[in-house]
């Protein structure tokens, strides 16, 4: 677990659960989907990647890579986002979310995991290619300052990719596509055989891979292959806590005006709702 020392001290000061994240984050969104499946209160400190807040001081002073989310839960600050939802876990039990077997506890970490070690080279690549780069694409100043501040080796690389005219190749984004495959073969298997990934019970795991299948979406992932994570996503974005924590904060992103993820009729009634912080406090 990453537990940061933040250069920005003032988040010491803070008390109660504050979470730092952006609307289209799949890693914030799968830490904003556990907080609302425990109904924990929780203070929200909206990072815009659109307008690079993240590429500031003061964030970096949070999270030392600059990336979204982090969590600071009475003064101590928590980064990574499966390591956030472990600490969510284990720090607020029910409902709890590891109900199953003790020889299936495993899977559960496995999938984790494999959240994390695919994010940089395959669904942030993914996206990258399909999407983001576009969308996200810093200035000259905005390059400057985080070449200044991110000391992290594989995020300079990432984004050394796609800066200053670069993009990432069709080559490298099927590659990515690959590493995505091979996993979510793995999944479908696993769904098939107990409705989710783990077992016949809704899971940490479900709840870190669900947002990551809108997010991929969203790109233009097909996943038209994988029939059982089609009906398993189906069931979990209907959930109410999907709802508020992935759908009405995407709905807010200032950087993609359209997002396949979400029915344009229903836009508009994906604004109410109510929740912690924002939107529909």
């Amino acid at each position: 677990m990453v537990v940061v020392v933040p250069a920005n001290v003032s988040v010491l000061e803070l008390k109660g659960i504050h979470l730092y994240h952006a609307n289209r984050s799949n890693c914030s969104a799968r830490v904003r989907l556990l907080l609302e499946e425990k109904e924990l209160y929780w203070t929200s400190h909206h990072i815009d990647l659109g307008r690079k807040e993240n590429i500031s001081e003061e964030y970096f002073g949070i999270n030392p890579k600059g990336v979204v989310p982090a969590l600071v839960h009475d003064g101590t600050v928590i980064a990574e986002s499966n390591d956030i939802m472990l600490y969510l876990e284990k720090t607020f039990p029910e409902p709890g979310f590891r109900a199953v077997s003790p020889d299936l506890q495993p899977e559960i970490d496995y999938w984790l995991k494999m959240s994390g070690d695919l994010h940089i080279p395959g669904i942030k690549t993914f996206q990258y290619y399909k999407l983001n780069a576009a969308l996200l694409e810093k200035t000259d100043e905005e390059l400057a300052l985080y070449k200044k501040l991110q000391t992290d080796a594989e995020l300079l690389t990432f984004h050394d990719k796609h800066s200053e005219g670069r993009r990432f190749s069709e080559a490298e984004a099927d590659a990515a596509a690959a590493l995505l495959d091979e996993s979510f073969a793995r999944q479908e298997r696993a769904i098939a055989d107990g409705g989710w990934l783990v077992g016949a019970s809704y899971t940490l795991a479900d709840i870190s891979w669900s947002p990551t299948v809108t997010t991929l979406s969203a790109g233009g992932f097909d996943f038209g292959r994988y029939p059982s994570i089609q009906e398993w996503y189906e069931r979990i974005s209907r959930r109410p806590q999907f709802e508020k924590a992935v759908f009405e904060w995407r709905n807010r992103a200032t950087y993609a005006v359209t997002d396949p993820t979400i029915a344009g009729a229903a836009n508009t009634a994906r604004r109410s709702g109510g929740g912690t912080g924002e939107p529909g406090q």
